[in-house]
This record gives C-alpha cells, structure tokens and sequence, in this order.
C-alpha cells in the first residue's frame, strides 16, 4: 500500500512539473534579437514622427523600453521555472525507478 502511495505521489508529481514546463513555454522569448529589433524600429518611427513634441516621444520610447524589459524579466522567470520542474522530474524519476525496485514485501531471514 505505501508503495503504491508513493508511486501515486511521484507520478502526480511528474504530471504537474509537465504542465508547468508546458504552460511557460509560451512566455519564453527566443528570438530575442527578432524583438530588440522591432523595439529598435519601433523607437526609430517614433523619432521621426514630427506631429508629436520631444517629451510625447521620450514617453512612447520608455513605454516600449519598459514592455520589452517586462517581457524579458517574464522570459526569464518563464526559463528559471522550466528549468526547476525538469530538475524535480529527473529527481522523481530516479525515486520512481528505487520505489518500482524496491521489493513488496521483507523476507525474514532466519
């Protein structure tokens, strides 16, 4: 019985740091030189825009600053969480495989 407990256990185990290895991949930014560029772009329309006055466009370029820092700090909380679940599925992968060896019932040995 607490055999199979502890095999329940680690599989739930395994099965959860799966989704969050799965739900975060989509806040990890890959291209991430793809995106400094249209950060660059972005900023460089911006200063060629004469409709607005100097101070309107420092804040449209701290704005776009501040959402690509946003999104970076994201990516890599995103990556650190990645990296924490696979390290706790090898662990209970390694316990599954003990828990599967380990024999059901101890003999006496008399």
């Amino acid at each position: 019985m607490k055999k199979i407990i502890a095999l329940l256990l680690s599989i739930i185990t395994i099965i959860i740091c799966s989704w969050l290895i799965l739900k975060n991949i989509d806040y990890l930014d890959i291209a991430s030189n793809k995106t400094d560029w249209y950060t660059m772009d972005s900023k460089r329309k911006i200063d060629e825009r004469i409709d607005i006055d100097f101070f309107e466009k420092q804040i449209l370029k701290d704005r776009i600053y501040q959402s690509r820092n946003n999104s970076r700090i994201q990516s890599n909380m995103a990556f650190e969480t990645q990296v924490f679940a696979f390290i706790i599925i090898i662990v209970q992968l390694v316990l599954l495989v003990f828990i599967i060896m380990m024999p059901s019932k101890l003999k006496n040995l008399v």
